[in-house]
């Protein structure tokens, strides 16, 4: 048996690697040729950044869903802390996972580009170099894959108790 906080560990950590490596592999075969990435604008930094949310967002969830009912479905988790997460705002999120995906990477792109955006401007740059983009694009895609692993466990933990009662 496995802890569900180990089991969020691990996945997340996998979904962080994953998408730390992946994303900035992508960008670069998309754009190698570019050697300043601008904050707005076409090919931007802001438009790269509500793609990526949404995409990621939408592809971590479809991918994670299905395996964490499995676990939850088999009993091999132990320490749920369900009561926790049924009070939550999770519980109110849809249960499907392209449309939980979806709500999740649009929140995602609504917080991070004004964020980003606003610290870009803060520091008064129009932009970075294309090594400085993929630096960037693989720092935040590890973080938010690993949040956005973390909210679909913990929703489909709720998801799936409901549905066994």
């Amino acid at each position: 048996m496995q802890s569900v906080r180990s089991y969020i560990h691990a996945q997340g950590v996998a979904c962080a690697v994953i998408n730390a490596v992946l994303n900035p592999a992508i960008a670069w075969l998309g754009n190698w040729r570019m050697a300043f990435v601008s904050l707005s604008g076409d090919n931007s930094i802001v438009v790269d950044t509500v793609i990526t949310c949404t995409v990621m967002s939408l592809l971590v969830s479809l991918f994670v869903t299905p395996a964490a009912q499995r676990v939850f479905r088999a009993g091999r988790l132990t320490g749920s802390d369900t009561a926790f997460v049924e009070s939550g705002v999770l519980a109110q999120l849809p249960g499907k996972a392209w449309s939980f995906g979806l709500l999740i990477g649009v929140v995602a792109a609504a917080v991070i580009t004004p964020l980003m955006f606003a610290t870009f401007r803060a520091l008064g740059s129009d932009g970075l170099s294309f090594a400085g983009f993929i630096i960037l694009k693989g720092s935040y895609t590890a973080a938010l894959g690993f949040a956005v692993t973390r909210w679909v466990i913990l929703r489909q933990m709720v998801h799936c108790r409901a549905n066994d009662e």
